[in-house]
């Protein structure tokens, strides 16, 4: 077994497993394939992302005439770093509830190695406010 790489079972007929090795994410390329891949399975229609490191957001997805803009943090990254991040998401994508959710999915190694990934949705109370995201962000020519 090779360290740095996850083992999954998949059941083939007859009961016999067989092993699969995936690599464990750990860049930022790593971790917005993780996130297409959950939005897609969810139905969610990506229209853009972003493999830059200093930007917003990195993907924006569409399902009908609901969006989510996710912001991907790598592990290790410092909370402080976490929190700017966080304050530039809101301030610059300004996502009103109705219109859909403005997202951090944050990634954090655990001591005994595991990766959590998941997102974190800020509060549109204090963010939503631009009606005209869509159009600011030029996403509605997607």
């Amino acid at each position: 077994m090779t360290p740095g790489r996850d083992i999954r079972y998949n059941e083939v007929g007859g009961g016999i497993l067989s092993m699969q090795t995936y690599p464990r994410p750990t860049s930022l390329d790593d971790f917005l394939r993780e996130a297409i891949t959950v939005l897609e399975a969810q139905g969610w229609r990506i229209v853009r992302q972003s493999t830059e490191e200093a930007v917003p957001w990195h993907i924006a997805g569409r399902k009908g005439e609901k969006w989510r803009l996710i912001q991907i943090v790598t592990p290790a990254t410092s909370h402080t770093v976490t929190q700017s991040g966080r304050r530039l998401l809101g301030q610059h994508v300004q996502l009103p509830a109705r219109l859909g959710t403005m997202e951090q999915w944050v990634a954090h190694i655990r001591p005994d190695g595991r990766c959590n990934f998941g997102p974190y949705t800020l509060n549109p109370q204090v963010w939503g406010s631009d009606n005209d995201v869509i159009t600011r962000l030029e996403l509605d020519a997607d």
